[in-house]
Parts: C-alpha cells; structure tokens; sequence
C-alpha cells in the first residue's frame, strides 16, 4: 500500500506546489510592462511545466496523474497563445506612452508659443507709444479675443485626449475621436482668423501637428484601438488559462483526498501492532524494575552504597579541614581498608600542621601576633615579644589595643565591632607610631587578616616596620612643596612671557595686513593706468548708441531701437563689473575673518576682470578653465589677490616676449576629499634659476620696478588658509604655480 500511496502523495503535493508557483508567475506576467521581464517568466513558466512533466513521467499507471499530464500539455500551450499578446501590448503600451508624451510636449509648445503672441498683442493695444487707428485696434482686440478662445479650446481638446487615453477600455473609440474631430475643426476655424498675423505662423503649424496626431484614423486612434482588440484577447485567453488551473487544483484535490483514504487505513494496521507492541514491553520493563530494587536493596545498599557515603563524607571534611568530624568506616574489605587508611592521614596531618605552624610563626622575622574576633591576644612570636617588651610574661586575656599607646585604643576597639571593614571585607591595614625604651619612634604597619582555624574564625596580625619608609615620604613631601612653589613663580614669569608673545603677535599680524593692503593698493594703482581706456572705449560706443537711440526715436523706426537699448546695457554692465571688481578688490581684509564657502570659477574670473586692462596692453590672453562646481573653504577677498598677484606676475613676464600671443591659463589638477589644486601657468620663458631658491623670501625679485613682495604675500595668505603654493613648469618650460586650498 505504501508502494502504491506515497509516490501518489508525494506527487500530488509537488503539483500542488507546482501549481501555486505557475499561478504566481502568471499573475505577475499579465501585470509586467517590461519586454525582458516578461521573457523571463516565459522562461519560468516553461521550466516549471517541465519539471511537472518530468517528477509525472514515472506515474502512469494512475489515470488521474495522466489526465493532469494532458491538462498541463494543453497549459502550456495557452500560455504559448497567451505570451506573444502580451508582448504586442507591451510594445503597443510603450507607443501610446511615446504619443502622450507628444501631446504633453506639442501642448507645452503651443502654450509657450501663445503667451509672447499674446503679450505682444496686449502690449500694442495698451502701449502710449503707438498711435493706432480704430480700425486696427479693433483688429487687435479680434485677435486677443481669438488667442483667448483658442487657447481655452486647445486646453479643453488636450484633456479630452487625455481622458480617452486613460480611460480607452470603457470608451467607444469612433464616438470619442468624432467629439475630437469636432473640437478640432472648431480650432481651425478659429486659427484662420489669425492668417493676417505672421507671427501667428508657429503657432498655427503647432496647431496642425496636433490636429494630425489626433485625428480620426491617426496614430492615436490606431494604436488605442489596437490596444484595446489585445486587451480583449488577453483577457480571453487569461480566463481560459484560469479555468484549466482551476479544473487541474481540482484534480490534484481529488488525488490528494484518495491517497489519504488509503494512508488512513495503513495508520490504522500500524497503530494495532505498535499498541500490541507496548503491551509486551511495558511487562518486559516491570519484570527488570523489580529484579533491579530486589538486587539494589538486599546486596548494593546495605554493604555498599552506605559505607561509601560515609567515605565520600570522611573525604570532604579533610578537603575542608574538618579532620575532627570523621564518622568511622568499619569492614575488612577495601572500603574497610580506606577508611582506616584515611583516618591515620588525617592524624599525621594534624601533627604535621601543628608542628609548621610553630616553626614558622617563631623563626619569621615579621612580628606576628594572634588573636579572637573579640580582640583577646591568643599568641605571639618572639619578635612581637621582643617588640612589646613581653618577654618572660604573661599576656593572657588581655586585649590587643592594651599593647598601643592609649590614643589608639578606640581606633583599634572598632576594628573588632561586627559591623567593621576588617570583619566584613577580610582584611585591614593601619598604620601605627611605636615608642620604643629608648623613646626613639617608629612606625609600623599593622596587616590584620581573618582566618579559620577548624572553622573558628581568627584575626592574625603581622606588624611591619616602615620607619624608614616613613621618613623618607616625609622628606619627599617637604621637597615637592619646595618644587611646588619654585614651579609657581616660573608659571607666573611664563604667562607673562605668554601675553608679551600675544601682543607682539597681534602687531605682526596687523602690519601684515596692512603690508597685504599697500600691495592690493599698488596693482589698483598699476591698473588705474589702464582702466580709463578701458573704460572710455564704452563710454564712447555708449555717447554713439545714446545719439542713434534719439535718431531712431525722431524717425519713429521703432524696431531697431530695442537692439541698440540692449547693446547700451550690455555696455553698462561691462563697466559696472570692471568697477565692481576694482572696487571689491580694494577692500581692506583681516586675517581674522571666519572661513567661508568660495567659488574659484567665480574668485578666478573677478580677478581676471581686475588683471585683464593690463594683459590687454601687452597682447596677453587670461583664460579661466575652472568649472562652476570648483570650490574651497577660506576668505573671498584674500583668494582673489593671490590670483590677481599670479596673473600680474605672470604678465610682466610675458611682457617682454615678442612674438606669438601670451597666455596665462588656470586650470583644475586634481579634486580629493579634503582639498582642490589648481594651476597658474603661462607659455613665457619660466623661472629665472638664479632666484628660485629665495624666490617667496621678501624683497626677491627680478623686475625693474617692483619690490618682491607679491609671491612672499601669496605664501602668506595661503599659509593662513591652511593651503599651499608651490612652483612647477609646463612641458614647454613656461611657469607654473601650484595652488591647493582645503575644502573642508
């Protein structure tokens, strides 16, 4: 029955399994909007029905097993019909997903392209400027009033595109694309009227590329009408791959509930013979009980268990040091035999113990004295008599406190209360002066101790002397209070040292500063030079711009007047940026400054706007190569005069150099986690050899006219930032000057 049932069984379950599994991966594919998604439960899905086939194979001779089999056949070839489906309506999804975002997109497009026509044609009829006729403005207004209509139309159209899109299954597709139609023409009727107008030609031609896409028998109307046919298809064939599932679980059931009929009769038999099987071995196992209590109480207990009792209880009390509590083991056999043997240990051990404990109390060189837990001397060495001067007399019954001077008597009474430190903890130590006869002091320390003698407890005193030890702490103590005041005075005589370092400080940083503040003063003075042209170049398109503006405006040629208007911004704001940058770079600056978050794109390109009146005289091009995502920690003003000292420096080296254009180039090596380093660099004949040794040291330089200080302010500043500037050259052999700075 067995042979029959649980191959059965075994299989049901697994199709059970099987079926819960394929289940899952089908309800996951109809819901999956991804091609290799759905590949891949196809994949499963076949994987699964041949696992089904291959644990089945070996089960024909049940005829319910190889009805499931062709159940299962025929399931994979629904899902085979019902894959390809959903493949076409992923591809048809994603193609209606494109086409709304173009509905989205063209109505964004008409809706930026209405907004300016319609400013525009508000601006007309609103502006003093113009003089219009009636009849134009009627025109006008026509045309706003049209733009108004349109777009109020176009945005009713766009939503109910939108709705058909979302809700295409439950509409009818020809009715809807009709109602679009309709809207659509309305459109165009309205669009015609706005012919006349040119600048309304983009946004007609918006228009027709929506009207295009969503016309009847359009790419929308195609695509929504195809997706809703697979929709139906799908649907069908989900529900047919439903109900074969359904009629297989039913099946599996059915097997399921016959092989359990059957294992419920090979229960039954089972348990029958395991009952009959009990009974034998519950009179088997009381037959033993009572064999072994017969044995055990007339031959083990009486003659063996109860003498080896009293052994293992002889035995702990010598581990304890009980030797005066053993019970006797009798008999002449062996247990006889290791009682006896036992009994004369202990005996010899007594002896033994007796005997080191003397020797060792009387030869120790330490002063021992014992005691009660009450304080009543029990004995002595001859140390401690010799100590005391007790030699050749009586101490019995006297108290351990009556040997000290009387000032220590209560001192040492409460060291035997019950409720002391010596009691509860073990162990104590005190220290204590000793008068000897010939009235010298001395100190001794006393270690008393508890300990049991056949568990009685004891304290035991062992009395040290620390004399010399004594003295010599108190000559360390006299000494460090000697130190103690030397130390003192030399603290007081350093923090005066301290605060005259302090201000001298404070006066080397505000001359710095200042130093700092005549070299930014003396590149605003190079520049100054410079600027006027600069300036006086824009100033005079600005006088040509402002005399065509009024040419323009007495001619009523109103169109190019808005260009030349730009254009004389445009200057206006090229010359407040050169004064701005000037003007900021100028400021005087503390070193004191809190650290802040800079921009080098933006630190780099107001220096250039400082430096670049004087690249321009010498026919020198300052590039900036820095990104706006180039950042440090540290004070604006101070980055930009490093830079502005580099590029300076740099120019009056190109200066000289006849020939091809100058450059001076700074740009990004590298970026870490805690710092930036760029570079300064130009194409020029590099550092001079003679000076690169001193060339940060003050008043080193190599110009006609220049004191040297530029390159030694530059190390200062960067020093302060907590960065660093060294020197490179290109691989043409131009200069290069390394600067890091700290991001954090």
């Amino acid at each position: 029955m067995l042979d029959n049932n649980m191959p059965s069984l075994k299989a049901s379950y697994q199709l059970e399994r099987s079926s819960t599994q394929l289940q899952a991966y089908l309800n996951e594919i109809h819901t999956t909007r991804n091609i290799i998604r759905l590949n891949q439960l196809d994949a499963s899905l076949d994987k699964t029905l041949d696992d089904i086939d291959r644990f089945t194979a070996t089960l024909t001779k049940s005829s319910v097993i190889n009805k499931l089999r062709g159940e299962y056949q025929l399931l994979g070839v629904d899902i085979d019909a019902f894959v390809p489906l959903l493949s076409r309506k992923i591809q048809i999804k994603q193609e209606l997903d494109k086409i709304s975002e173009s509905v989205s997109w063209l109505h964004q497009d008409i809706v930026d392209e209405v907004n300016p026509l319609r400013q525009e044609i508000e601006w007309q009829i609103t502006s003093e400027r113009t003089r219009l006729s009636s009849e134009t403005k009627s025109i006008l207004y026509e045309d706003f009033t049209t733009l108004q209509m349109m777009t109020l139309k176009e945005n009713e159209l766009v939503s109910l595109v939108n709705e058909v899109i979302r809700q295409y299954k439950q509409r009818n597709l020809e009715s809807a694309f009709h109602f679009i139609s309709y809207k659509t023409d309305e459109i165009a009727r309205l669009s015609e009227k706005l012919e006349h107008n040119a600048a309304s030609i983009t946004y007609r031609q918006l228009l027709l590329e929506f009207f295009d896409l969503v016309k009847p028998d359009g790419k929308l109307y195609n695509n929504l009408k195809a997706l809703k046919l697979l929709n139906e298809h799908a649907n069908q064939q989900r529900q047919n791959i439903q109900n074969r599932l359904e009629y297989q679980q039913q099946q599996i059931k059915h097997l399921v509930s016959t092989t359990s009929v059957d294992l419920s009769g090979i229960k039954l038999s089972t348990r029958n013979i395991i009952e009959a099987g009990n009974v034998f071995l519950l009179l088997v196992l009381t037959t033993s009980i009572l064999l072994s209590a017969l044995i055990y109480f007339y031959f083990v207990r009486k003659r063996i268990v109860q003498r080896l009792y009293h052994l293992s209880l002889n035995l702990n009390s010598v581990a304890t040091g009980e030797t005066n509590r053993l019970i006797p083991v009798t008999g002449n056999d062996e247990i006889g035999l290791l009682g006896k043997t036992l009994n004369d240990f202990c005996f010899q051990l007594q002896e033994v113990e007796n005997t080191n404990a003397l020797n060792l109390i009387n030869n120790t060189q330490a002063s021992l004295v014992t005691c009660s837990i009450e304080g009543v001397i029990e004995s002595m060495n001859s140390s401690a008599r010799h100590l005391f001067s007790l030699c050749g007399r009586s101490f019995e019954n006297e108290y351990i406190w009556s040997l000290f001077d009387p000032r220590y008597h209560f001192q040492l009474r409460t060291l035997f209360a019950s409720d002391s430190a010596l009691l509860l903890n073990g162990a104590y130590t005190i220290t204590l002066e000793i008068v000897s006869e010939e009235q010298q002091v001395n100190y001794f320390r006393l270690d008393l101790r508890v300990y049991y003698q056949n568990t009685i407890p004891k304290i035991i005193i062992t009395l040290t002397d620390i004399t010399e030890q004594a003295n010599v702490a108190r000559w360390l103590e006299q000494k460090v209070e000697e130190k103690t005041h030397s130390l003192t005075q030399a603290n007081i005589e350093l923090h005066s040292q301290i605060e005259d370092r302090k201000r001298a400080e404070a006066t080397l940083v505000a001359t710095q500063e200042e130093l700092i503040q005549a070299a930014k003063m003396a590149v605003v003075g190079q520049a100054m030079t410079t600027l006027a042209h600069e300036l006086n170049q824009p100033l005079s398109a600005l006088s040509t711009y402002i005399y065509t503006v009024q040419m323009t405006y007495n001619a009523n040629d109103y169109p190019d007047i808005y260009n030349t208007m730009a254009k004389m911004d445009e200057i206006s704001d090229r010359m407040e940026q050169i004064i701005t940058n000037l003007r900021g770079f100028s400021k005087k600056t503390s070193f004191m400054n809190p650290a802040v978050k800079v921009n080098l794109h933006q630190a780099v390109n107001s220096a250039i706007g400082i430096a670049d009146s004087r690249a321009k005289q010498h026919n020198i091009n300052l590039c900036n190569q820095l990104g706006d995502d180039c950042c440090c920690v540290g004070d604006l003003i101070q980055i930009e005069q490093v830079i502005v000292n580099l590029l300076i420096n740099s120019c009056d080296a190109l200066a000289p150099v006849g020939g091809d254009q100058g450059v001076v180039t700074l740009s990004k090596l590298e970026c870490s986690e805690h710092s930036i380093v760029l570079a300064c660099s130009d194409n020029g004949p590099g550092f001079d050899p003679a000076i690169i040794n001193q060339i940060f040291t003050p008043f080193t330089t190599t110009k006609e006219v220049g004191l040297g200080l530029g390159l030694n302010i530059c190390h200062s500043i960067m020093a302060r930032l907590n960065g660093s500037i060294q020197l490179a050259s290109t691989l043409d052999g131009g200069a290069m000057i390394v600067l890091e700075f700290p991001i954090q």
